[in-house]
């Protein structure tokens, strides 16, 4: 098997498991659960974008299922996956790797979980689990991410899995002003 088909299969057949999760790329019938899981008044109170339309949301879908398609393990285009709650087997959020937008040769992190299932320590096994297959898959040296430092829960996730804060964005460039007061924080192989 040649390496990129090897790097197709491995994106689009993508599946880690912890104790209470899996984590598998998005499907077009996760298009109503993730839109709720996002669709919480406060889902976007720390992230620089506005929430999406259902349309929007299955679009972002099929967009990522297009990235899993030409991901592969030297050039991730953006990996977003499904976090579902094996007990249910039910879908409670998402999380991935991507081009860190303020410098796209870095890779970084994200996640974000139901309201209802916040608190239970499922986004820090979430985001520990892609961070190993950051790390040992797709060989990355370093993954980073940014906060706000007012998002109290998701400071706590990225140091219960070892992530350092660095510095806080004082000035970023006018086209990512929303990132101004965020902080940066990374972690090395």
């Amino acid at each position: 098997m040649n390496s990129e088909v090897k790097s197709q299969t491995l994106f689009k057949n993508l599946s880690i498991e912890t104790e209470r999760l899996i984590i598998r790329p998005y499907q077009l019938e996760d298009t109503q659960d993730l839109f709720n899981a996002i669709s919480d008044p406060h889902f976007y109170d720390y992230i620089p974008e506005s929430p999406p339309s259902i349309k929007e949301v299955e679009d972002i879908i099929r967009w990522s299922m297009d990235c899993n398609n030409k991901n592969t393990i030297e050039k991730i285009y953006k990996l977003n996956l499904g976090i579902i709650f094996k007990e249910t087997d039910c879908f409670i959020g998402f999380c991935g790797l991507g081009p860190y937008d303020l410098n796209p040769a870095k890779i970084e992190i994200y996640y974000g979980l139901n309201k209802d299932f916040r608190g239970r320590g499922l986004a820090t096994e979430a985001a520990k689990a892609l961070l190993d297959f950051g790390f040992s898959n797709l060989k990355l040296d370093e993954i980073v991410t940014t906060v706000f430092p007012q998002n109290v829960p998701s400071v706590r996730v990225l140091e219960k899995i070892g992530m350092t804060k660095q510095y806080s964005i004082t000035n970023p460039p006018k086209e990512h002003i929303d990132f101004k007061g965020m902080d940066y924080y990374s972690i090395l192989r």
